[in-house]
């Protein structure tokens, strides 16, 4: 028992120091450069399922926990032979919680628009989501940052709705922060 209460302190006090406030720069003013990147590669049986996205980004923080931007780029999902693209653009808004920390969780906003291309027509894409996720900074210049899960809607056309609600790794996306 003794062990199990050691264990469960020293596990504490090691999560806590993740969201201490430290001697970093405040944020307002300073510019997120970066992007995320995303694949995965789903086989059942003959069916194969394939999705690619590259979304590079550009933000600026207008207080130590909002930031804004705009993030440009290229999705693809193929299933089997179909594949399905999209081009367009994503402002989003973000809430963070502990900025001078080196976990910083956040909740963003975005709005999608652009084109959706499959091998029937083009059309218009666009979408409302709402996304958890997490910065780590590396130092006061770097950080990874990830998304998971979505609540949200896009629409690709006539016949494709798209309702999404989950914390699930369907829908993660990875990427690198510089902070000028």
């Amino acid at each position: 028992m003794k062990k199990l209460v050691l264990f469960a302190a020293v596990a504490l006090f090691s999560c806590a120091g993740l969201f201490a406030q430290e001697d970093q720069e405040p944020l307002k003013g300073k510019w997120l450069i970066g992007g995320s990147f995303g694949f995965e590669k789903d086989k059942t049986g003959s069916s194969e399922r394939t999705d690619f996205s590259l979304l590079p980004s550009v933000g600026v923080f207008l207080e130590n926990d909002i930031a804004v931007g705009l993030s440009a780029g290229y999705e693809q999902t193929k299933i089997n032979s179909e594949k399905k693209e999209f081009y367009g653009v994503i402002p989003y808004a973000r809430k963070y919680w502990f900025p001078q920390s080196k976990l910083m969780p956040f909740a963003q906003g975005d709005v999608r628009l652009g084109w959706a291309k499959d091998s029937a027509d083009d059309t218009f894409a666009w979408g409302i989501n709402v996304r958890p996720g997490l910065t780590y900074r590396l130092n006061e210049s770097i950080a990874f940052d990830a998304t998971v899960g979505r609540f949200g809607y896009d629409n690709e056309g006539e016949d494709s709705d798209n309702y999404g609600i989950g914390l699930n790794l369907n829908d993660v996306r990875l990427g690198i922060i510089i902070f000028l």
